[in-house]
């Protein structure tokens, strides 16, 4: 069984490595990575706040995340990651079939958290700077009551397009590796078929 983005101590940490997935920022320091973090995490908590509140419906939100990650994520890039290799192979057919299949698993994963929102907040406590334009962000999910806090490490790199967040670490899970791991098990299992794949995310979301 598909186990990508099920990380059941944080919906939100799920929802929000995918709106800043590819999300561009000027940054240039360490101090500007983590402010940028810091920044782009509140909008996705002020969006659940509001739903949470009432002040925002579900089907309100819903578009808002469409609308965000259409904007913001950088779909082919993402899955052309999580397919690896295999991507090669693949004909342009089947990686646009995989692209929309697993955009819309990954709003899928989203929109079955919705509920589990209890006013967690994501607080910035540092970063390790890995080389020029390569950060490591450091925060903390806090439950406020909810369950236990989660620390999240956010990897962002400087690109020819800007500042980008290129994986999220939650409890030792760097979560875009994982999901290539799975992805490219799967397709390894099918002899190289990437449809393998797109079959069994749609399976998932059923």
């Amino acid at each position: 069984m598909l186990q990508l983005f099920k990380f059941s101590a944080t919906g939100l940490v799920a929802a929000f490595a995918l709106l800043v997935f590819a999300q561009p920022s000027s940054a240039q320091s360490a101090s500007e990575a983590e402010a940028f973090v810091q920044r782009e995490a509140q909008e996705v908590i002020n969006a659940l706040q509001a739903y949470n509140e009432g002040e925002l419906d579900e089907e309100a939100l819903k578009r808002n995340f469409r609308d965000r990650i259409d904007v913001l994520a950088d779909v082919p890039r993402i899955t052309n990651f999580v397919l690896g290799r295999y991507r090669r192979g693949a004909d342009e057919a089947e990686l646009e079939e995989f692209r929309t299949v697993f955009r819309e698993f990954a709003i899928n994963v989203y929109e079955s958290e919705l509920g589990n929102y209890a006013g967690q907040t994501l607080e910035v406590t540092g970063s390790v700077t890995r080389s020029q334009g390569d950060f490591i962000v450091r925060s903390t999910v806090r439950a406020n009551g909810a369950g236990d806090d989660v620390p999240v490490n956010w990897r962002v790199m400087s690109t020819d397009d800007g500042m980008k967040v290129v994986d999220a670490e939650v409890m030792g899970v760097w979560l875009a590796q994982t999901q290539r791991e799975e992805i490219t098990s799967i397709i390894g299992n099918a002899r190289g078929d990437v449809s393998a794949a797109t079959r069994a995310l749609r399976q998932r979301m059923q």
